[in-house]
This record gives C-alpha cells, structure tokens and sequence, in this order.
C-alpha cells in the first residue's frame, strides 16, 4: 500500500529525475545517470494519491528533462523562423509542455496498471511512448549511451529500443528495491541484471564480428567539405559567388584524390530547373567540378512564375552531368513551411522567412558509376530510422550520408545530440555513415556506431576520408520496428488487463469521515 508523501517531496523526486535525463543529453560523459534517471520519477509516483497529482508529477518530470535539454529550440526558432525572441520563447514553452505529456502518459500508464511483473511496466510503457509518441526532436533513453560502443551494438536487432527498455528497467528496479527491499525486489533486479548481461554479451560478440567485416570491404575515398558560412551568408543569393567559390577553394585542396565529394545542404542557393541534365561549361566551372559531386540544392519545378520549390541533394559527375537527385522528404517547421499556415495564412506574417517547400516522396539512391550506391539524407531524415532503413534494404545503399546545415541551432550542444541520435542509422543498417554540414558536427561515424572523424565546429574545413561498401544484412534493416511494436503490445496487453481494476500504485479508497 503507498503512503502518502508531501507534495513537495514528489516534486523534487520527479524533478531530479528529469534533470538527471536532461543531464546526459548535455554532456554525454554523463551516460550512467541515465540509467538511475527514472529512479526517483518512479519513487514520486508510487506516492502519489490522487489523479491530479499524478498528472502533476509527470509535468514536473517532463518540463524538468525538456526545458533544460532542448533550451536550444528558442534560439532555433528565433533565428530559422525568423519569429521575435519573445515569441519563440512561447512556442518553446508550448514544445515543452507538449513533450512533458509523455511523461504524463506513462505516468497514468503506470497508475493504471502498476509496475507489473518484476517492476517491467515502466520500463514496456517508456518504450511505447518513445516509439509511437510524435515529437519535433525524436531522441529515445538509448541515444546518450554513444560513449559505450558495446551498449549500441543491440541496434541492429531492436534499433535504440531494446537498450532503452534495460535502462528504464534497471532504475524501475531499483525504485522496488528501494521501497521494498533487496529481498521482494529479487526478482525485479534479477531480470533487469539478465536483460542488461544480455547486450553487453550480444555486443562483446557483434562487435569484433562487424569490425571484421569494415576491414575486409572494398575502400571508397570521400571527400567531405563543410564552408562555415554565417546563415547571412546561406540565406542570401547574393552571396551565392562567394558562397561556391568558397567550397570551390576547399575542395581543390583535398589530398589525396577522393572518387566523390560531398557538399552540405543548399550549398547552391539559386534554385536549379528540375529538368537540368547537364551544367553548362560556366556552370561547371562555378562549381569547380573535376569528379562527382553531391551538392546540396534547392530545385523548382512548373511555371518560372509560381514555381514548386523543393530541398534537393543533386549528383553531378564530372562533366557537369546530372545523375540524379533526392529531394528532402521531412521539411522543417517554421523554416520551410508554416504549421497551419495554409489554414491561418495570417501566422506567414509573424515569420516572413518561413519558405513555402514541397516534399519528397523517398529517398533516391544514387548511384557513382564505378564507386558506390549511397543514399542521401538531407538533415532532420538521419534521425528518422524508417528512411536510412528503406534506403539500405530496398534502395540497396552501401554507403549512407546526411547533408544538413546545423548552423541553426547556433554554439550549442544541439548539433551533438543531433549527432547522437544519428550514430544509430550506421548501427542499425551496418553501414557508413557520414554526416557533412555547413557548420559542424560534420563526421564519419563507422558501423559499430564509434566515431571515426568529427571535424571541428564553426571552422571551414576539409578533408579526404576512408569508408567501406558494406552488404551486410541486419535484422533491423530486414524487419524494422519489430521489437517496438512486440513491446507495444505488451505494455497495451497489460493495460486492458488492469482495465477497471486500481493499479498496484494507485491510492487505496480512503475510509469517510464520521458524519
């Protein structure tokens, strides 16, 4: 039976829990806090004697693990949307108390139906929320451990959800032991120990296993280029000149010979008809071209006058023509199109920046005739696992990379939480993959999920890197989101269970007062 706890108390469990959360994912050396995280948000749970507390317990724990996470987003909006501060800083705190409703839903979850079976309903309820839950920035419990190789390797059979369920577990039974004791935690402890034995064993083998195939893999010569240009310099066609120039004099001095190059997003801001097929001599020229290039671009389609816009990567060889392009398929909020701005066309007004794009059907790989098949992701797509997945099993890519232009995001720690949660499309396809920017974090991270090469941020660099045309076939690119969805359900099993029936951690009915 809960006893009842003071409010304040609640409160602070639930908020150091939070911001034990938000902590790893600010400074990744921190990884073991977040396996102890979701401890006292437990602990503040099992006290909590009504609904109304319960709901504020789970705001308390999501503000405490959003706002300081992913403060970022206010300079984001301010400066890719083009929205005043004071109203960035509103949509901001509207995010936040959106993303805080996950924790308010397995809140309930977990009053609905208890901790379950060896306290394992927190941890299949966390789970179910990271995997179905819709949200701006998709970071999952797993996404903190990159520091831990061995821990990421369960990736290619469970994606970031098979590490996030250990973790999420090991502090729920920790939660039980600190209420109830080592001895009626037993067996809660002793299955988050197996699960947790489990993917340090699975990675101990799979590691050297994949390492062994990197080494075996036929070589590609990349070279990757990242310009630094200010987002004055991005937005502007004005400095479209010196904007290729820029990356013209970069890649000139790679060494040695790479077969391709890769630029970033929308390197070549004058938007490019659609039915190019083959750049004029000046076109080549501006572009420096001497081998195939991929080129972030935008493109337009229809009438000059009210043309379609897209957000495209672009593959030239090295006569100037064009192979094929791949056009962004999740467009950004705020910058390239306005939410509810077709319906309310008076919120274009707040944002005059905010472009109008069209999306992308899928990712088209694209072939370098001699080299090797890659599949571009343009972005915000190295974070949405079902794309790099279709890519590799049914695009047949060897080699993965994303373009994108971090520099919204400023001199924060965004760019490397948005590395953090990328590092997994190379574990979970075993494949390349390299991440090239504008601005940093530009870097190779291999198939193990280590990264190999980070080039420093806010500085042009440049350089020639080494990746492998890999063929290996992975339970996640073959089946997807198998696991999530066994856990999903479970987690819905067990609460149709304890359906009209208190939970283990819901208050029990209070005796009336004499009349």
């Amino acid at each position: 039976m809960a006893e009842p706890q003071p409010l304040w108390r609640g409160l602070l469990l639930a908020s150091l829990g939070g911001l034990a959360i938000a902590a790893s994912f600010l400074e990744f050396s921190l990884w073991p806090l977040a396996w102890v995280a979701f401890t006292p948000i437990l602990l503040s749970l099992y006290g909590a004697q009504s609904l109304s507390r319960t709901i504020g317990l789970g705001v308390a724990a999501g503000l405490a693990t959003n706002v300081p996470a992913f403060w970022w987003l206010v300079h984001t909006i301010h400066v890719f949307g083009g929205f005043p501060l004071w109203v960035s800083a509103i949509f901001y705190v509207g995010l936040s108390l959106y993303s805080s409703l996950e924790f308010v839903l397995l809140a309930l979850a977990i009053r609905a139906a208890g901790v379950g079976p060896a306290a394992l309903y927190p941890a299949i309820f966390w789970v179910t929320l990271e995997f179905l839950y819709p949200s701006l920035f998709p970071w999952r419990m797993a996404n903190c451990q990159l520091q831990v190789p061995m821990l990421l390797q369960v990736g290619d059979l469970t994606g970031p959800f098979g590490l996030s369920l250990c973790m999420v577990w090991t502090s729920a039974a920790l939660a039980a032991a600190m209420r109830k004791g080592i001895g009626p935690a037993r067996w809660a402890l002793g299955g988050a120990l197996v699960a947790v034995a489990a993917v340090v064993l699975y990675g101990s083998v799979r590691l050297p296993a994949i390492e062994r195939a990197i080494r075996a893999a036929a070589p590609v010569r990349v070279g990757i280029v990242q310009g630094n240009l200010t987002i004055e310099e991005k937005q502007d066609v004005r400095y479209l000149e010196g904007n290729l120039e820029t990356y013209k004099t970069l890649t000139e001095g790679l060494s040695p010979e790479p077969d391709v190059v890769i630029w970033p997003e929308s390197v070549i801001t004058e938007p490019l008809p659609r039915t190019l097929r083959k750049l004029s001599d000046s076109g080549r020229a501006r572009l420096g071209l001497r081998r195939p290039l991929f080129a972030g671009s935008l493109t337009y389609e229809g009438d000059p006058s009210a043309p379609r816009f897209f957000n495209s990567v672009i593959l030239f060889d090295a006569e100037g023509r064009v192979l094929g392009l791949s056009d962004k398929q999740i467009l950004m909020p705020f910058g390239e199109y306005m939410p509810l701005g077709s319906i309310f066309p008076w919120l274009k007004g707040l944002s005059p920046q905010t472009g109008d794009f069209q999306a992308g059907a899928e990712v088209v790989p694209l072939e370098v005739p001699g080299v090797a098949r890659f599949a571009p992701l343009n972005c915000y797509e190295d974070l949405r696992a079902p794309i790099a997945r279709l890519a590799t099993r049914d695009g047949a890519a060897e080699i993965l990379f994303a373009v994108a232009n971090d520099g919204w995001f400023g001199d924060t720690m965004a760019p490397f939480q948005h590395e953090a949660l990328a590092i997994w499309r190379a574990v979970e396809n075993r494949r390349f993959l390299m991440r090239v920017t504008n601005t940093g974090v530009t870097d190779v991270v291999d198939p193990t999920g280590r990264v190999s090469l980070r080039m420093p941020v806010f500085q042009p660099a440049a350089t020639v890197t080494e990746v492998r045309r890999l063929h290996l076939d992975s339970v996640y690119t073959r089946f997807g989101d198998w696991f999530a969805w066994l856990v999903t359900g479970a987690a819905l099993a067990s609460l149709s269970i304890s359906a009209g029936s208190p939970g283990r951690w819901a208050p029990p009915s209070l005796p009336r007062p004499p009349a």
